[in-house]
């Protein structure tokens, strides 16, 4: 039986695509759950990473490298990874903000539960609208677009060839503002219904001093803003597909940047 050799540059290969996988696996949403446990993660990252070999001929890995070379490439592949999660948590983190505003407004903001996708502790409300982004994101094959991604990745960005420039960097100073942005539009409407409940209940509390505004304001605005969300669920799904859209053109945005 004849004996199966490998070269050092295969699996030099090998690990590029795999640390390039893995850089997303860690970051980027669904993929970096921790109710995912690591095992799966790490054999997801294993089997793709064996499956797309072939995107990344040999020869594009140079010949020669040292121990210093080696360990800058692997450092920039990891990199090239954790940008593109990167960039689609920001999107998430401004949904989650969302929810933040919404249970601040409503009286729930002391009410917390643990995340089991980010493990760590977060309001009712934002550990609802994080899970309907998150179904959303699934429902739009949101989760292929990181493997397009890398796939494409391999055809515009050499290895180790990250480029940090000002472009990539004005990137992710628009996707932390959008964070602000998303948060306000998906709450803006219970803010703006709460905010005016508010101003009814004084203006009652005022003329009618006999009665108990603290005990009944409270529920009357729980009431007004579950009923003010349950109404902006109807168009959530239209805004957070356009989001969405938006995030697929930065992904691969950041892939061209990058390259």
């Amino acid at each position: 039986m004849p004996a199966i050799t490998i070269s050092p540059n295969e699996i030099l290969h090998f690990a590029i695509i795999l640390l390039r996988m893995s850089g997303i696996i860690v970051f980027a949403p669904f993929f970096g759950s921790p109710s995912i446990p690591y095992q799966v993660r790490i054999a997801f990252a294993l089997v793709t990473s064996l499956l797309m070999t072939h995107l990344l001929p040999l020869n594009f890995v140079p010949n020669g490298l040292g121990l210093t070379d080696i360990t800058l490439i692997f450092i920039g592949e990891i990199l090239s990874g954790m940008i593109l999660g990167l960039a689609a948590n920001l999107v998430f983190a401004g949904i989650q903000y969302a929810g933040q505003l919404i249970s601040l407004q409503v009286g729930f903001s002391l009410i917390k539960l643990i995340d089991p996708q980010t493990n760590v502790e977060s309001p009712v409300f934002s550990f609802i609208h994080n899970y309907i982004g998150l179904l959303f994101f699934l429902l739009l094959n949101g989760h292929h677009w990181f493997l397009r991604a890398v796939n494409e990745s391999f055809s515009f960005m050499p290895v180790g060839g990250i480029q940090i420039q000002p472009s990539l960097v004005e990137h992710f100073v628009n996707l932390s503002a959008q964070i602000f942005v998303i948060g306000l539009r998906i709450a803006g409407p219970v803010i703006v219904v709460t905010i005016i409940t508010d101003i009814v209940i004084g203006i009652i509390g005022r003329s009618a001093p006999q009665l108990h505004i603290l005990i009944l304001g409270l529920p009357l605005k729980l009431l007004v803003g579950f009923s003010c969300m349950s109404f902006s669920f109807y168009f959530i799904p239209e805004y957070l597909e356009n989001i969405f859209t938006s995030l697929y053109k930065t992904i691969f945005s950041l892939v061209h940047t990058m390259s």
